[in-house]
């Protein structure tokens, strides 16, 4: 063996075995990509397992080529938290780094920056950011920049976290194994947050490194996504109701902020439910409008009403502005403290808009879950 052989088995075995898990259903040219980026990282003891359900033919081919992909395949579709759970048995790694087959990689030392922050933690947040130039592209991206920035928050006063965002995270092995492995809910990431944070697992954001995150290719996929996240969302909260609200009494102003941020419509939309209706004002209006059209006099009463419906709206519209203003404000301090992009003229179609269409989304599917106690989505198999 040459010496540099020898210097490079020497080191795999000083540094923490890592596996690389990546479940997948059916497969594209973009699983394909992340695969060899994983695989070309200089890391020296890792290891890159993708469970593939009900692969196309030209992607299970192309990755069974791979030196270094341990791949496990399904015929039939088993869902995703089945492949995750077959892929923690099939692994060897103490670390596990968990990646959605839709993020790609871009730092060479990805792996050993994650390895390196999991040495003195359970459970890590790995920064995400979004990419794309569409519409939707850019609000995700202001919406992701919450989610990053609440995580942040998690880590650094609380050391613990609710929920994690399951794109793209870290865990040791034998936490998880402890917690009974990936639990079969719709929102495993979610849950499985949970149960770290009551087993007071320690949690951590790492940022030094980061995955390219994209997202759905159409407000129709988009809107299929939400659907199901917030019937997940709906379900989790009803099953772990006293949990989740003991941690907000015992961590309301990490908490309470990091929600109002990441969904800022609720401030919004209980601003708008506490304003007043001025509908007696204007239709007292246009009834002396019409009555002056024939009696001058009136005209002068008709103006006063006029300016006083406007001043009405005026101060019923300044709450909302403040709040966008406050929002604009917060968000840019985040996306500065990230080391992202401020997309600040986005920030009103985001915050009345997208949010309002998101906000409506996850009540839906509260009524779908609370009210009607269904929980099943179209076309996810858990």
């Amino acid at each position: 063996m040459s010496a540099e052989s020898l210097a490079v088995v020497t080191h795999a075995a000083q540094v923490p075995r890592v596996s690389i898990i990546i479940p997948a259903y059916r497969g594209d040219s973009r699983l394909i990509e992340l695969a060899k980026r994983v695989l070309a990282d200089p890391y020296p003891a890792k290891e890159l397992v993708i469970v593939l359900d009900e692969p196309l033919a030209s992607v299970a081919q192309q990755l069974a080529e791979l030196q270094g992909c341990k791949l496990l395949i399904s015929p039939v579709r088993m869902g995703k938290v089945r492949a995750l759970n077959r892929a923690l048995k099939e692994s060897k790694g103490d670390i596990l780094i968990l990646l959605d087959d839709d993020v790609l990689i871009e730092d060479e030392g990805f792996i050993s920056k994650i390895a390196n922050s999991m040495k003195r933690y359970d459970l890590a947040d790995i920064k995400k950011v979004i990419v794309g130039d569409s519409l939707l592209a850019k609000l995700v991206y202001i919406e992701y920049v919450a989610v990053n920035f609440a995580s942040k928050l998690m880590a650094k006063y609380a050391g613990r976290t609710l929920a994690i965002n399951g794109a793209a995270f870290a865990i040791k092995r034998e936490v998880l194994e402890k917690l009974g492995g990936f639990p079969a809910t719709l929102t495993e990431d979610f849950d499985l947050g949970l149960k770290c944070f009551i087993s007071g697992c320690s949690f951590t954001y790492i940022e030094e490194t980061h995955v390219l995150n994209f997202p759905p290719d159409s407000w129709g996929e988009w809107l299929k996504q939400r659907k199901r996240w917030a019937v997940g969302v709906a379900d989790w909260l009803r099953r772990n109701f006293h949990a989740i609200l003991t941690a907000v009494v015992a961590a309301p102003h990490i908490i309470i902020p990091s929600l109002l941020l990441l969904v800022p419509s609720i401030a919004t939309f209980a601003l708008t439910l506490a304003l007043y209706n001025f509908s007696v004002y204007k239709a007292l209006l246009l009834a002396l409008l019409l009555l002056a059209s024939a009696v001058s006099q009136v005209i002068p009463v008709a103006t006063a009403l006029t300016v006083n419906v406007q001043l009405l709206y005026l101060v019923t519209t300044t709450p909302l502005l403040v709040a966008l203003a406050v929002f604009a404000l917060w968000h840019a301090a985040a996306s500065r403290s990230l080391g992202l992009r401020s997309r600040v003229l986005y920030y009103p179609l985001y915050l009345f808009v997208y949010q309002t269409l998101w906000l409506v989304i996850l009540l839906a599917g509260f009524f779908r879950v609370i009210v009607f106690r269904k929980t099943s989505v179209d076309d996810w198999v858990v």
